[in-house]
């Protein structure tokens, strides 16, 4: 049952927390949360209800160090965190695969998509690649040093609540760096982003848009929509976006 969680072992011997509805579809969608949530979030579980209902295999899990899965949350990376995901669309991958990214799952979402061209269309959620990179570019030179020092620092976030986030993460995102160039996917890409997104600016999804070389793309701004974008209206334009694919 999708309900239930289940496990394996990832490449770094941590035990990944998964939940998969599987159908008799040879189409599978794979959700990948953002930093710090979970499987069991409103958008996840909002999807699992979705696909059971349009009878469509769904693959969510918990990277390292989040809910159910085991790890260290402090080791986790952006390269970590991707080849978990990865080695999730490996071992479940079908005929059609959908990867729906949120937040920075949509980072790895589209890191996944460059390596992988058995992905058959990508949906961005307030997606944020390079996100460590910016935010690292607002400190200081003084408190550049103190963060590599502490080995940790506090992200500022209003609405949310301040997060904090290691250096070895940050310094990671260097490594994924996607907006400085070309962004060679050719699939068709859909991306989501609210005008109120107070974390990630829409203007993110802007550049996507701009540097992605599929010829297959689009952005729809939500005009009222802030950074979760997991409100009844904002689930139903994402299920819109996704029936292009399916």
């Amino acid at each position: 049952m999708s309900d239930t969680s289940q496990y394996f072992k990832s490449s770094y011997s941590d035990k990944i927390a998964y939940k998969i509805n599987q159908t008799e579809s040879e189409t599978t969608i794979f959700f990948f949360g953002g930093y710090a949530s979970t499987m069991t979030g409103i958008k996840a579980t909002s999807l699992n209800q979705w696909t059971q209902k349009q009878k469509i295999n769904f693959v969510r899990f918990d990277y390292s160090g989040h809910g159910e899965s085991g790890g260290s949350f402090q080791d986790g990376t952006i390269t970590k965190w991707l080849n978990e995901a990865e080695e999730v669309f490996h071992k479940f991958k079908t005929k059609k695969n959908i990867i729906i990214g949120s937040s920075m799952g949509s980072w790895i979402s589209l890191l996944l998509t460059k390596k992988n061209s058995d992905i058959n269309g990508f949906v961005g959620i307030a997606s944020a690649p390079d996100f460590t990179i910016s935010q690292w570019l607002k400190l200081d030179a003084n408190q550049q040093n103190e963060f590599i020092e502490k080995g940790s620092i506090l992200f500022p976030d209003d609405d949310y609540g301040d997060y904090e986030v290691s250096y070895k993460f940050v310094n990671d995102g260097f490594n994924n760096v996607l907006l400085d160039k070309k962004i060679d996917i050719s699939c068709p890409i859909r991306l989501l982003h609210g005008r109120l997104d107070k974390v990630v600016p829409f203007t993110v999804s802007e550049k996507i848009i701009e540097k992605v070389l599929s010829e297959d793309k689009d952005l729809k701004i939500i005009e009222d929509g802030d950074h979760s974008l997991s409100r009844e209206s904002d689930l139903n334009i994402l299920f819109e976006q996704i029936k292009y694919f399916i």
